[in-house]
Order: C-alpha cells, then structure tokens, then sequence
C-alpha cells in the first residue's frame, strides 16, 4: 500500500512541476521561450553566402563521385578476384 501512495505522489509532484515550469509561464508571456534576436540583413546575406557554398560543394563532390571510374561492386569483385 505504501508503494501506491509513493508512486502517487511522484506523479503530482511531476504534474505540479509541469505546470509551475511550463504552462503556467505559457499562459502568462505567450511562451517560455526567450525571444530570437532580431535578424538584420546582414545576418541574412551571410546565411545565404554560406548556404550557396554549401551547395556548390555538395555539387562538386556529386560531380565527382559521378566521374569516378569504378563503382563500389567492382572494387569488391577485384578484391575477391576471378
């Protein structure tokens, strides 16, 4: 029986912690979480410079994986040989 109660009161103590920490604030603000700093065009141009690199290297390494002269099962058959 003193298990039922311990398990009980485990259970209200994470609902009542749920509710101090996370829907209490969310009624209160709108949300718990700090607002994201205001983004500014720099920010943004930066983001983009850096995304279309990305992409051009992904192209390059495609590119290259696609020129390359033997594909992953022939490496295995020569290795295992005739």
């Amino acid at each position: 029986m003193t298990g039922t109660w311990l398990l009980l009161a485990a259970t209200l103590l994470a609902v009542a912690a749920t509710y101090v920490c996370c829907i209490r604030p969310m009624r209160n603000k709108g949300g718990c979480c700090t607002a994201r700093p205001p983004r500014t065009r720099e920010s943004v141009d930066e983001e983009i410079r850096r995304t279309r690199e990305e992409l051009r290297l992904l192209r390059e390494h495609s590119a290259a994986r696609q020129s390359a002269p033997t594909s992953g099962s022939d490496r295995r058959r020569e290795s295992i040989g005739p």
